[in-house]
């Protein structure tokens, strides 16, 4: 099993750690794991797509290099109606694998739901929204498994790294 598998595991794990009355600390870790492991499952397809393993340990500093809140970005272009920005888009066939626009989906509801986990203390979490959110990530992994082999998600991948860097 990989880390992004066990991640997945453990947010199920800590939704239903306690039957009778979830805590909110377990409900709020629930959350922010669902992200991580799709966070990590893009993260690391990314690098693997940019550098494999040669020479040793340059894939997980390239893994390192993917940034949260770029990441959003590029994935909120995905999923909009709009699409990505012009120099993206040139190098996609169109229109999107809509896999590749639930990824997208997925990783940006994600995302906020993580940061409300984290720090929007004064809303309490509930255990169906918090199952929601795991079934989301669970949907967002078999998603990329049909998509991920295609041009659109190498695009996406380089994207996720380097749009920020690309000339606008």
């Amino acid at each position: 099993m990989s880390l992004t598998d066990d991640l997945l595991e453990q947010a199920e794990h800590l939704a239903k750690r306690e039957l009778r009355r979830p805590r909110q600390a377990s409900l709020r870790r629930a959350v922010s794991v669902a992200y991580y492991a799709v966070f990590h499952r893009l993260a690391g397809e990314g690098a693997a797509l940019i550098m494999a393993n040669w020479p040793r340990g340059l894939r997980q500093q390239i893994q390192r290099a993917f940034v949260h809140g770029e990441m959003k970005t590029v994935c909120k272009e995905f999923a909009g109606k709009d699409g990505p920005n012009r120099i993206t888009k040139r190098l996609l066939a169109v229109p999107l694998e809509p896999e590749l626009v639930a990824v997208a989906t997925a990783f940006v509801v994600l995302r906020e739901a993580r940061h409300a986990a984290d720090y929007d203390l004064g809303s309490p979490m509930n255990r169906l929204d918090v199952n929601q959110k795991i079934a989301l990530a669970k949907k967002a992994f078999r998603d990329w498994e049909v998509v991920s082999n295609t041009a659109n998600a190498r695009v996406f991948l380089a994207a996720l790294l380097l749009q920020n860097r690309w000339n606008k």
